[in-house]
């Protein structure tokens, strides 16, 4: 299965207006796989015909309560008041919960737009799929174990390609997705939300990116903003003087694809 990297500008969309102060910008993340949905916000649609991984957005949204809905098959699928900041940069993620059976929720994230040096990126990961704890393989080997679904992370990391796949908590197979290829430009934010349930074969990734400021400085920094699953052998068999960049690569690579560290905004 290819990463997949879909950032919607396709028909159906609604133009808005550059950026006004007081105003949101909100990116609608389409994690329902096997269905086209529109978004409505306010009653009002933003968005028709949106396939399952595409990144919608910016539209800018008047801050305060806004209704989010999704729609398909002529009917709601899902909807909920969200509250969009003055000045913010923020993702509404339509998906399913763990249970693949449940109904769809809606869940928002809040994009750091914060300065990296010039070699390293940005990741925000989240769990958006429908499937239970995880443990996180990097090059064949668990990094990071137990993660639970409704969990994020948000770390900085050096720019590079990682080979990752997912496997049930404490067991080596079945494969839940993977092994990918997961490039982390730099100077990026890069959000990864996973999406779908082993069962169905549909688990997939949608994956958008954001420019960020440069600090000028190469020294690699990480922020840990939350917790969850726990870190397996981390420093085995490595070079004991240059722990950090391997830290802050389990714990982003740990949870790229499907999985997060820090709670997101009730549902």
């Amino acid at each position: 299965m290819a990463l997949a990297v879909i950032v919607a500008g396709f028909g159906g969309l609604v133009t808005v207006p550059a950026h006004a102060a007081g105003n949101g910008s909100v990116y609608f993340v389409q994690g329902l796989p096997g269905q086209t949905i529109d978004i409505l916000v306010d009653g009002k649609v933003v968005a028709g015909g949106v396939k399952a991984t595409a990144v919608v957005g910016p539209l800018e949204l008047a801050a305060g309560s806004r209704k989010i809905t999704a729609r398909g098959g002529g009917k709601i699928l899902v909807e909920r008041q969200v509250t969009v900041g003055a000045n913010s940069n923020s993702d509404v993620v339509i998906h399913r919960p763990a249970s693949p059976t449940a109904a769809p929720v809606i869940t928002t994230y809040a994009n750091k737009l914060t300065a990296v040096p010039k070699d390293k990126a940005s990741l925000r990961v989240a769990h958006t799929a429908a499937v239970g704890p995880a443990d996180i393989k990097v090059n064949g080997k668990v990094l990071f174990s137990n993660v639970a679904n409704g969990e994020s992370l948000s770390v900085v990391v050096p720019a590079a390609t990682y080979q990752v796949e997912i496997v049930p908590a404490g067991a080596n197979s079945p494969v839940v997705l993977g092994p990918l290829p997961l490039p982390v430009k730099a100077g990026d934010l890069t959000r990864v939300y996973a999406v779908g349930e082993p069962a169905s074969k549909t688990m997939n990734v949608a994956v958008a990116t954001l420019k960020l400021p440069a600090t000028g400085s190469d020294k690699p920094g990480m922020v840990n903003t939350g917790t969850g699953g726990q870190a397996a052998g981390l420093m085995d068999g490595q070079d004991s003087q240059s722990p950090w960049p391997l830290a802050a690569l389990v714990v982003a690579l740990g949870l790229l694809l499907t999985f997060t560290v820090r709670k997101a905004v009730p549902r």
